[in-house]
């Protein structure tokens, strides 16, 4: 019999309601990614750099912020915060140290995430996720009502500051508010370079670029943004997993109503956001005090809408193919991410095919339509003959200092 610490998540065990949300979030991630992959930075907020929308990109544009902005994310996160607590409970059922290992995976994720932000791609999530998830691993055994209270807070923190980094700009002399927010509004020569850098520059050169990106990303957006909300989203999936919210234990009216009530008031607020911010034609001030305010603060409720959505259509057994794609997907959630940011990688920088800024928004839907398809379908096809994914079972392979079988074909006994 091979040693309990490298025994994998046997099918019994896995909670296959979890996989498939995993799996939707996983792929509704690429929706947002795609566009800072493709397009120049700036115009994720601003698309005005990139000149007059077309109906079809300023459709596309609506369609990415209003239904996928930090939403995907938002689940990703909900997630997160269940499989801290169901990997440390395993464990410790096991008689292991469910903590102690949890510090080393996270450990290895946090390296893992350094590599993937420094050599692929300054969009990372995995180094915020490794910190935050030895914060909220130490707040697991928090009360529930206490949790619920500590997202709140947490949550809204954010909101205050954006609101504040708003008031900063519209105090500043305008010469200074106009350099201190250049890269939200850049010039059109700086637009240009940018583009030459992806298209044409050496790996060494975007390397320079990516170490840049990422000090911000990894520094300002992370204590800005990331520690509060990710701390506060991963307490509320703690609880959502105890309650039986995201094992499907729930009713079909309750993940109906969750669905409506959820998209709807969500789907509001961001496009409230949405239209007020294309009014102020972009303006950066108003974007931090008020316009984005709106999608941050309706995101959870999207998020939540779209996880009654998905549990009650795998609850009531229709689109089951689809539902079994999915599960796939999210059993495979960490080799994908990987996954897609070499694809995209390959597809817009300039060591691969150097397409960056020659698709509109339109077209990059159309590239995320065929890497889903080919991630539900090689997925499907991978867990025919193994049981994780290759980085999955690299990440295991570090955390337990042990092999974890990889091919179905040996079973435990």
């Amino acid at each position: 019999m091979p040693n309990i610490q490298a025994i994998p998540t046997l099918p019994k065990e896995r909670i296959h309601s979890l996989d498939v949300l995993r799996g939707f979030a996983l792929l509704g991630i690429l929706l947002i990614n795609i566009q800072l992959f493709g397009l120049p930075n700036a115009s994720f907020s601003n698309p005005s750099v990139m000149g007059e929308l077309s109906a079809s990109d300023y459709f596309s544009y609506y369609f990415v912020n209003v239904f996928g902005e930090l939403k995907f994310m938002t689940i990703f996160s909900i997630l997160f915060g269940a499989g801290i607590v169901l990997f440390i409970n395993r464990l410790n059922e096991r008689g292991l140290d469910g903590f102690k290992f949890q510090v080393r995976r996270m450990i290895f994720l946090l390296i893992f995430g350094m590599l993937h932000a420094y050599l692929i791609w300054f969009g990372d999530i995995l180094v915020a996720y490794a910190v935050v998830g030895l914060i909220a691993v130490l707040l697991r055994k928090m009360p529930k009502n206490h949790k619920i209270i500590l997202c709140v807070v947490l949550y809204l923190i954010p909101m205050a500051f954006f609101y504040l980094v708003g008031g900063l700009f519209e105090s500043m002399p305008a010469e200074m508010a106009k350099e201190a927010m250049a890269d939200f509004n850049p010039a059109p020569n700086a637009v240009a370079g940018e583009i030459d850098l992806y298209q044409t520059g050496t790996w060494f050169d975007i390397f320079v670029k990516r170490a840049q990106l990422n000090m911000n990303y990894q520094l300002g957006s992370f204590f800005m943004l990331s520690l509060w909300r990710t701390t506060g989203v991963m307490l509320l999936g703690m609880v959502l997993l105890n309650n039986g919210v995201l094992a499907a234990k729930k009713t079909k009216y309750f993940y109906f109503w969750m669905a409506v009530l959820g998209i709807g008031m969500g789907t509001f607020f961001a496009h409230e956001g949405f239209q007020h911010i294309v009014a102020s034609k972009w303006e950066m001030i108003y974007f931090f005090k008020y316009g984005y305010q709106f999608n941050y603060f309706g995101s959870l409720f999207t998020a939540l809408g779209y996880i009654g959505l998905i549990l009650l259509i795998y609850q009531m057994k229709i689109l089951r193919f689809f539902t079994k794609a999915l599960e796939a997907v999210g059993r495979m959630a960490f080799t994908n991410y990987l996954c897609q940011s070499i694809i995209c990688s390959i597809i817009f920088y300039s060591y691969g095919f150097g397409m960056f800024a020659r698709y509109s928004r339109a077209e990059l839907l159309i590239w995320v339509l065929i890497i889903w398809t080919f991630q539900l379908i090689s997925s499907s096809i991978w867990l025919k003959y193994y049981k994780m994914g290759p980085f999955e079972w690299l990440w295991r392979y570090l955390t337990y200092k042990e092999k974890p079988q990889l091919s179905l074909n040996v079973k435990y006994q």
